[in-house]
């Protein structure tokens, strides 16, 4: 009876995409204005199962007392550690490009980043570091081992 007072769960969700707005001219982690319709643009699909495994167990039993259990378990949250787009930039519709520094307005800042004499290439990467939001993004798999006691 390895089985008795044990469960599993698989909790899946599935996401059409959600609406956002277009944003027409790229700015620096962002954009400005509007481009078509207000959230006429819509982000990706996401899909994501969690995983949830239990066991009880009976601690304590007596005829005198109430009895006492400890539930052991094992969660997993984004099972398949899928990398799911949580937000895009507005300009461009990617979550780790926002389109500014191939825009001209983007251009001109480099350009004036190398007239002061600056490392041009140092500037850009740093910029293309901030851009790599983790916030675009769900959470990573991550796994989860417990006990609650019932009493």
């Amino acid at each position: 009876r390895i089985l008795e007072n044990a469960g599993i769960t698989f909790t899946t969700i599935a996401v059409s995409g959600r609406p956002y707005t277009r944003n027409q001219i790229p700015a620096q982690y962002d954009g400005t204005g509007y481009l078509g319709e207000i959230n006429g643009a819509r982000l990706p699909w996401n899909f994501n199962i969690d995983l949830r495994a239990d066991k009880r167990f009976t601690i304590k039993a007596t005829k005198e007392s109430r009895p006492m259990y400890a539930n052991l378990y094992f969660r997993v949250q984004n099972l398949l550690n899928t990398k799911n787009i949580s937000n895009v930039y507005g300009a461009t519709g990617s979550p780790q490009n926002d389109g500014y520094l191939l825009s001209e307005l983007g251009q001109d800042r480099v350009d004036d980043v190398a007239n002061t004499g600056r490392g041009q290439e140092a500037f850009i990467d740093a910029y293309s570091w901030g851009l790599l939001s983790p916030g675009n993004y769900f959470l990573p798999r991550r796994m989860y081992l417990g006990i609650t006691f019932d009493f």
